[in-house]
């Protein structure tokens, strides 16, 4: 015996798809899910561009480091500064040098913060060690030739 025709299309009505009210609850959880989502999302991003920050002006302090110890001039106790340029963004730089216990070794200190801003975001310390110039010999002074 077959099943009367109104029992068919109740089935079949049913097996169709979504209601409205189902398809409005599904939409309600899933933007109350998607919200954390987007702020986790923004967080990261905020995450990147201060890290981005942070690694540009290290690599600026490194630079000014770098120039001051491959400078072949007699370092002196003072303070020094300046702005460099990284990836379009620009940051001050101030190198501080001070004198040690031993007089041919300086503490280099490089603070850099962005533009604009008072922050400190990068901080490196180093020492360098500076030979005095040794004396001339003498003029009455012979050195012997080896070669003879």
């Amino acid at each position: 015996m077959t099943p009367p025709a109104d029992t068919n299309m109740r089935r079949s009505r049913k097996q169709a798809g979504f209601s409205l009210v189902e398809t409005v609850a599904a939409l309600g959880i899933l933007s109350l899910a998607a919200v954390p989502l987007m702020q986790v999302s923004s967080e990261a991003l905020q995450n990147t561009a201060r890290l981005e920050s942070r690694f540009l002006a290290r690599t600026t302090a490194e630079n000014v480091l770098s120039r001051a110890m491959a400078d072949p001039e007699q370092v002196s106790a003072g303070q020094t500064s300046g702005t460099e340029t990284q990836l379009g963004r620009n940051f001050n730089w101030t190198l501080t040098v001070y004198p040690t216990e031993r007089p041919q070794l300086f503490r280099l200190e490089v603070t850099v913060s962005q533009t604009g801003r008072t922050q400190t975001i990068a901080r490196l310390i180093t020492l360098k060690s500076q030979v005095q110039p040794k004396s001339q010999p003498q003029s009455g002074l012979q050195l012997k030739d080896l070669t003879e």
